[in-house]
C-alpha cells in the first residue's frame, strides 16, 4: 500500500488536520512529527484502525499481524 501524509485546511475555522495513510502501527507518528512541530500544538489526536495493526514477523511470503 502506498503511504502518504495529507494536510487538510479548514478555511472557515483555520483548523489544520494532518492525516497519514498507509502506515502500520504507530509509524504514522514519525511520518507526521515534523509537520506537527512546524504547525505548533496538537490539540487532538485520533488513530485510525491502521494504527492498531502492527507487523510483528515476516517469514518469506507469510506475514503475521497483531492487533493491539
Amino acid at each position: 500500500m502506498e503511504r502518504s501524509v495529507l494536510i487538510h485546511f479548514d478555511n472557515q475555522t483555520g483548523e489544520v488536520r494532518v492525516e497519514a495513510e498507509g502506515y502500520e502501527g504507530k509509524s504514522c507518528l514519525a511520518a507526521t512529527e515534523q509537520i506537527e512541530e512546524a504547525l505548533g500544538v496538537v490539540s487532538d489526536r485520533t488513530f485510525k484502525s491502521e494504527a492498531q495493526t502492527q507487523q510483528i514477523r515476516t517469514n518469506g511470503n507469510h506475514q503475521t499481524r497483531l492487533r493491539q
